[in-house]
């Protein structure tokens, strides 16, 4: 590599981005003057609110059968409240000034609705309370006191356990206006007082001898330096908020770097001249470092002052220690992290054909790089796992450990490594792509455009995909009409799956029997699909419980999803029909037919199979079940390419469902078994593999 011509690069680079005064004042001067203005306007509002609630005289009303005894509980609880206040010292809670009226309504729950009234509070005798529905049942130990979050009596929350016979408060509120909430809480807290001190008085009128909340009092100490607590704190965010700023600011600099090129038409200049692949990339990273750097420097620059002028109040006990060590370490781990974004934004960039494509492509890679930088922030995940193989994951848990002043040196080495080592691999992918004729050409049309049709449906297949996952998140998983299982499965599989495949091969008038890859197989092969199913089931369980090593997963949510898998109301035929033969058959044609179908020309073999199997397990949005079916997922994909068909992956799809049903159905567990129970899977499951080999039929169309 010629680094002079890389200086020179670098310098036109350079130049070029600060003859553009709008990257300067974008990037550098309104972040200046933005950021203290939302820091004022934050402070002032969150102020002003709380300005706001406390002179505010809560309107409330009072009705039920024990509204008497209902009243008389809350002038006891507003005296006893300004009897415990001590000058310029109020409760935690606000009790002592919280400021109440009555006001007698006809109708209450109108009352509320109109904001007539702030809250309003239902006495119940211990009779009507038992018979409430089941509907609102108990759910904390919070006894005499309800809350609902209902705008009306027939729209109740879950009520507070009691005991039968007890008489119930239930608290009704707006849950959309900010006062009526507040004083909702205010009230419960006040009640909730006044029942502690009257449970306290009869505990020692029948012969406590001593105050109840001295029995069994307890203390707590942290052993921890105030500067590890600080620093704990501190390191989990501190690679997120690094790869915040080196990912927008370097954008600034990577999308007009080729993208932008392109449509200047100075990029085939550049590519014809001397100067190498390598050494343009290197001098287009090195301009991108560069400035995600300054810009970074500015705007924690620009934080520091807020917090020395006071702008930003730090917690108390605030302390952070930074010795050479740490600052040295930090450093080592970053100068990687710099270079490996520096190249994904460059490969965006030489991807897409103009400015704002690239754009399009940068928002959902900032995201996903959001998502791996906050592994430090996830409870259990040390970096003596698996996440030390895991490109910015590793250097976020890395850092985490750092700042609390432990130093694993070989983990931290490792880290170091495969960070060098993703940067290399991301530099020589971006060196590639700017060999790629169709990745330097800034026309929009080329003979795809042109032909549109099924020559198209390469180009949009994973747009196809991504708006199908956004359908999936934002409407399937929140929409109350699709919350039960029946709905939501019934949703995904024929609406979402089957629905968005149907559109495609419509509009893009794709020849179905290739497009879904129904041809038949030779006989042998299914002999593998029956040693497939078992074994790999067991196969991905093992991979459910070596995630679990990295990520652990709470018993009580594995619980919890089993619970939703299998409702017990469900009759038998209608879960065997959701959660196996409906998969089996909507999701193969959705990722083996069309998905698989719109990528075999883009990727190699190995390539295809992992980013189909990828995609599928991402679309199992748990977070304990993406790597499972990922797994799964890819060797769908494998059976798919193997066997050119996808008819034993629809079979080893619904198989494996329907095994995993009935065992856990029937109390077997496949997570119990021993680990040489997994050994045999595996050999069981490279057996059937071997089988798909020996009698492969490839698919067609595969990019060599």
């Amino acid at each position: 590599m010629n680094w002079k011509i890389v200086r020179v690069i670098f310098a036109n680079e350079l130049r070029m981005l600060l003859r553009d005064r709008r990257t300067i004042v974008l990037a550098i001067l309104l972040p200046l003057l933005i950021y203290p203005l939302m820091i004022y306007a934050t402070r002032t509002t969150t102020e002003r609110r709380a300005k706001n609630l406390a002179a505010t005289v809560y309107q409330y009303a009072v009705t039920g059968s024990q509204a008497e005894q209902v009243r008389e509980l809350i002038t006891r609880s507003t005296e006893a409240a300004a009897r415990a206040a001590t000058p310029g010292k109020n409760e935690k809670s606000g009790a002592a000034d919280f400021k109440l009226q009555e006001v007698k309504v006809e109708d209450p729950a109108a009352s509320l609705k109109s904001g007539e009234i702030h809250f309003y509070l239902e006495g119940l005798s211990g009779k009507e309370a038992d018979a409430l529905p089941k509907k609102a049942a108990p759910l904390s130990a919070e006894p005499a006191v309800g809350r609902s979050q209902a705008k009306g009596p027939d729209q109740v929350a879950p009520e507070p356990s009691r005991l039968p016979g007890v008489p119930l408060i239930r608290i009704y509120f707006q849950g959309d206006r900010d006062v009526s909430q507040a004083g909702s809480s205010k009230m419960r807290d006040l009640l909730s007082r006044t029942r502690r001190l009257d449970r306290n008085a009869l505990l020692l009128q029948h012969g406590l001898p001593v105050k109840p909340e001295l029995v069994m009092a307890s203390d707590e100490t942290s052993i921890a330096r105030a500067s590890q607590v600080t620093g704990s704190y501190v390191g989990r965010f501190l690679t997120f908020i690094l790869l915040m700023f080196l990912m927008s600011s370097g954008s600034i600099v990577a999308m007009d770097s080729i993208a932008g090129e392109k449509e200047r038409g100075s990029i085939e200049t550049l590519l014809t001249t001397a100067a190498e692949r390598m050494e343009i990339v290197a001098a287009k990273q090195l301009s991108i470092v560069t400035v995600a750097l300054v810009i970074t420097f500015f705007q924690v620059a620009n934080l520091l002052a807020y917090v020395n002028f006071k702008l930003i109040a730090l917690p108390k006990d605030w302390v952070i220690e930074a010795p050479p060590i740490t600052i040295v370490t930090l450093l080592l781990l970053f100068i990687p992290l710099a270079a490996f974004t520096a190249s994904i934004l460059l490969m965006i960039s030489a991807y897409a054909k103009s400015y704002k494509e690239a754009q399009l492509y940068f928002f959902p890679v900032l995201l996903l790089s959001w998502v791996v930088a906050l592994a430090g922030v996830l409870p259990g995940i040390a970096l003596r796992s698996a996440i030390v193989l895991v490109p910015v994951a590793n250097v976020s848990v890395a850092v985490r450990e750092i700042m609390v002043g432990k130093f694993d040196w070989p983990m931290l080495a490792s880290v170091f490594a495969v960070m060098v080592l993703a940067a290399a691999w991301a530099l020589r992918a971006s060196a590639n792509m700017l060999s790629k004729e169709s990745l330097i050409t800034a026309s929009e049309a080329d003979a795809a455009d042109l032909a549109g049709g099924a020559a198209l449906f390469p180009k949009h297949v994973l747009r196809w995909y991504t708006v199908m996952g956004a359908v999936l998140f934002a409407i399937a998983l929140n929409v109350p009409q699709l919350a039960t299982f029946r709905a939501q499965i019934l949703f995904n599989e024929l609406v979402i799956f089957l629905g968005a495949v149907l559109l495609m091969i419509r509009k893009y008038r794709l020849n179905v029997r290739e497009a879904l890859a129904l041809r038949p197989v030779k006989p042998l092969v299914w002999l593998g699909v029956v040693l497939a199913i078992p074994s790999g089931l067991v196969v991905a369980t093992g991979v459910f419980r070596l995630a679990n090593l990295v990520i652990p997963v709470p018993q009580r949510v594995l619980e919890q999803f089993g619970r939703e898998l299998m409702p017990k109301e469900v009759p038998l035929w209608q879960i065997i029909l959701l959660i196996s033969i409906l998969p089996g058959i909507c999701e193969e044609i959705a990722f083996r037919g069309t998905l698989l179908y719109g990528l075999r020309r883009k990727l190699r073999p190995v390539a295809l199979a992992l980013t189909v199997g990828v995609i599928f397990g991402f679309f199992h949005v748990a977070l304990f079940r993406i790597l499972p079916a990922a797994f799964l997922g890819v060797m769908l994909t494998a059976t798919a390419l193997l066997t050119g068909s996808i008819f034993p992956g629809m079979v080893m799809h619904a198989g494996s469902n329907a095994l995993g049903f009935w065992l856990a159905d029937s109390g077997t567990s496949v997570a119990n078994l021993g680990w040489s129970w997994y050994v045999a899977a595996v050999a069981v499951f490279a057996l059937a593999f071997y089988i798909f080999y020996r009698a492969r039929t490839p698919y067609p169309g595969l990019r060599p």
